[in-house]
């Protein structure tokens, strides 16, 4: 069953991601043709595409909710990360996605039956490349990387973190990346910091800096909370409050008996974000669609 990947190009970082991901553990065993097409390309463009590459059922990779423009008359089943958007007074309506996937686990009631867990993978480059673990002297400067872009009011929660941060230490430096960070530049740093503001933001590189053995500090997001296993792999601190980012900040850098326990755990659960785990849950949503 040929599968196209259809990627948006207003799609998120973690969908990118993920699209990569996807491509890598399928391209052994499943023909997979990849689309990337803009939001406000015609609906007709895209089916042309699909009939093209001979796909049956398709993977959209794309924004927190899908253009409705690009979705009508879909002439195959699909799955994607998030709705169609709401057209309330179109002559068209738009063909919702077979299956809604989402890396958070339901833990209530479904809601909606469409919706379906499909675990968060890292890349295989991440993975194996542990940072080495080195105990700091007097003296020495720390150094604090984070992914800073325009992510809702995140560059603003570095920025008011940063100057609460030098009123009670001259010695951290401050890093905040506006592209993808590699195995090598997160292993560069001391901490790892994810200040969402949004809980629909999966953008922080969390599970990568997990993975690379970084202590990590983020914002309590269902996301981040499940990444971090409710704190016991990491340091979890309310969305939007810079004063306490700023406490678990010092006590992640200058106690190391705090984070230690965290990254012991880490280590130990890293085997969750394997790609195979993901593409165990991605077979089994295939093969629903047909």
């Amino acid at each position: 069953m040929p599968i196209a990947q259809v990627l948006l190009d207003s799609a998120t970082e973690y969908e990118k991601k993920c699209g990569r991901i996807d491509r890598a553990v399928l391209a052994t065993g499943r023909e997979v043709a990849t689309i990337e097409i803009a939001s406000d390309a015609p609906a007709s463009r895209l089916a042309d595409l699909l009939r093209e590459r001979g796909a049956t059922a398709a993977h959209i990779y794309g924004p927190r909710r899908l253009p409705a423009s690009l979705f009508v008359r879909f002439p195959i089943p699909y799955v994607a990360s998030a709705e169609v958007s709401a057209r309330r007074f179109a002559i068209r309506r738009p063909v919702p996605p077979a299956r809604i996937v989402t890396p958070i686990a339901r833990t209530g009631p479904a809601e909606d039956s469409r919706v379906v867990t499909l675990p968060e993978a890292v890349e295989e480059e991440y993975l194996g490349n542990e940072k080495r673990r080195h105990s700091h002297h007097s003296g020495e400067r720390r150094r604090v990387g984070s992914f800073g872009p325009d992510r809702g009011g995140v560059r603003n929660m570095i920025d008011q973190t940063v100057v609460r941060l030098q009123r009670f230490r001259e010695d951290v430096d401050w890093h905040s990346f506006d592209s993808v960070p590699t195995p090598e530049d997160l292993a560069s740093f001391d901490l790892w910091v994810d200040p969402a503001t949004d809980e629909l933001d999966f953008d922080g590189f969390v599970a990568e800096a997990l993975a690379v053995g970084l202590p990590v500090v983020a914002s309590r997001t269902p996301i981040n909370a499940q990444r971090l296993e409710k704190g016991r792999t990491g340091f979890l601190v309310p969305p939007g409050d810079p004063n306490e980012l700023v406490h678990s900040v010092l006590t992640a850098l200058f106690k190391p008996e705090a984070s230690a326990a965290k990254t012991d755990a880490a280590s130990q659960t890293i085997s969750k974000f394997r790609p195979y785990q993901r593409l165990r849950a991605l077979a089994r949503i295939y093969e629903a669609l047909n």
